[in-house]
């Protein structure tokens, strides 16, 4: 597909350290699992070109630590996005409880109230759980998010849809919006270090 494209969206992930952003998007780019991953050290990037509707969408993701030391580089990336994935881990409740102050930080640091999905990781696990679906769908409804789904990067349960998903519903809000076309990152631009839906598990 090369570089043209009709839409190009920067999506953000946030949550804790360790509840599985790198895995989700390594899952959703590459379509693979790896058990270990070397945590996140300030952002990493990666673009992922899809086809919706008879267009060529763009996502530009933005994998976030989750290490509070890192903040002040971190939340500087933060700036133009168009929607962030808010993710937390099912087997730790405290991680959902910090989704809180992840959504914050997104809404002060982006410049703007984004839309936020809500993405319960790892409900692969058969033990251990802390956090059943029924409270990730009350904390999305709490904060009026755009959707919840859990998720898991280990079997790719609900990982395309989650960002497929955002995706259509992106390309439909931004259809020739003037704020799509001025806030829009170009990818020749970017630094050098560098609808509501609800999933099956949602309601």
């Amino acid at each position: 597909m090369g570089d043209t494209y009709d839409y190009l969206f920067k999506i953000i992930l946030v949550g804790d350290q360790a509840v599985g952003k790198t895995s989700l998007v390594r899952r959703f780019t590459t379509g693979k699992f790896q058990q270990e991953y070397k945590t996140t050290i300030g952002v990493d990037f990666t673009v992922q070109t899809l086809q919706l509707d008879g267009k060529i969408v763009k996502l530009q993701i933005w994998d976030t630590t989750g290490q509070e030391r890192f903040k002040s580089l971190t939340t500087g990336y933060f700036r133009n996005a168009h929607a962030a994935l808010v993710v937390y881990d099912v087997t730790n409740t405290d991680s959902l409880n910090n989704c809180v102050r992840w959504m914050n930080d997104v809404s002060m640091y982006s410049g703007q109230d984004i839309p936020k999905i809500l993405l319960g990781n790892k409900c692969d696990k058969l033990s251990g759980r802390t956090v059943s679906s029924s409270d990730g769908e009350h904390f999305a409804r709490q904060h009026d998010m755009m959707s919840f789904s859990e998720t898991s990067a280990k079997d790719g349960r609900n990982v395309d849809d989650a960002f497929y998903k955002l995706a259509q519903e992106l390309s439909r809000t931004y259809f020739d919006s003037m704020d799509y076309r001025s806030d829009s990152i170009r990818l020749d631009s970017l630094p050098d270090n560098t609808a509501s839906w609800w999933g099956c598990c949602g309601y």
